[in-house]
């Protein structure tokens, strides 16, 4: 008998100008992007630092707040070495909208929201501690 599995692996990023969406993606977190080719529309692979954990995803309630941290599908990047406002900055500065400030969640770290030039959602998650 097979076991079912169903493993986060992959996201996508829908936009109009993937193009200038890169750059955005380039400017403000460095990553690096390059071309499929394929017969498709043009898709362009990001190429974020590698991690060894795996993807993960959570749940979190609408109500009691939670609505004020997320209020639809968010692609969550780990942010070290800078504060999240040094990173907001930059977001800004390349023609994203900031939606939630840096937020401090307990004593696990901060977090900020904001939305691309797209109007894709991204959170920035900032561990306790880290030294930058």
């Amino acid at each position: 008998m097979s076991v079912r599995r169903a493993l986060l692996s992959y996201y996508e990023i829908p936009a109009a100008d993937p193009d200038g969406l890169a750059a955005f993606f380039r400017a403000v977190f460095g990553w690096e992007s390059h071309a499929v080719p394929w017969d498709g529309p043009r898709y362009l692979r990001l190429m974020a630092p590698a991690d060894s954990r795996p993807p993960g995803g959570g749940i979190l309630e609408r109500a009691r707040g939670g609505e004020r941290l997320v209020d639809r599908l968010t692609v969550n990047v780990d942010i070290a070495g800078e504060t999240l406002d040094e990173t907001l900055a930059r977001v800004v500065a390349h023609g994203g909208t900031v939606t939630l400030p840096p937020t401090v969640i307990g004593e696990f770290g901060s977090y900020a929201r904001f939305l691309d030039p797209e109007g894709n959602s991204f959170g920035l998650w900032r561990q306790q501690g880290d030294g930058g």
